[in-house]
């Protein structure tokens, strides 16, 4: 079972750090472009590769990453393990209270001055998504970081 709950816990996490990539090139994309039918589709994947490979996939890589802990003899109130679990909980936190409102407000906004409407508060929804982005990035280095250096069971 143990090689199981690696690949599968492998496999969700390559997931999340590839929406993490898709929504920082189709970000950079969106803020090139000057044309708000671009913006809409550009951050309609954003949005869509963050609710499904984002969150989904950052809520089964510590679900399966607990069930690889536990088959690989770590005490499940180990330190290190409660320090994993504190940085994915709050990893998770930031990508479904900020990033991904923030990705849903950017595609909307971007929709309706596509459809001739207001743009207002465009630039403050990027800003928050930029920088939970950023933050987001450094959790999963953070992360990986734990992965790598990890205490022997």
């Amino acid at each position: 079972m143990l090689h199981l709950w690696r690949f599968v816990h492998l496999f969700f996490a390559f997931s999340f750090v590839g929406s993490l990539v898709v929504a920082e090139w189709n970000g950079r994309a969106a803020r090139a472009t000057d044309d708000w039918r671009q913006r809409a589709m550009l951050w309609g994947i954003v949005r869509l590769s963050s609710r499904v490979a984002g969150v989904g996939a950052l809520v089964l890589v510590g679900i399966f990453g607990n069930l690889l802990a536990s088959a690989a003899g770590y005490a499940m109130a180990g330190v290190w393990l409660r320090w994993v679990n504190i940085v994915w909980v709050a990893g998770v936190a930031l990508m479904a209270f900020v990033a991904l409102p923030a990705a849903n407000r950017l595609a909307a906004l971007s929709a309706a001055a596509a459809a001739n409407g207001s743009s207002e508060g465009y630039d403050r929804a990027l800003r928050r998504w930029r920088i939970a982005n950023l933050l987001l990035s450094l959790f999963y280095l953070a992360m990986l970081g734990l992965m790598v250096f990890r205490p022997t069971p």
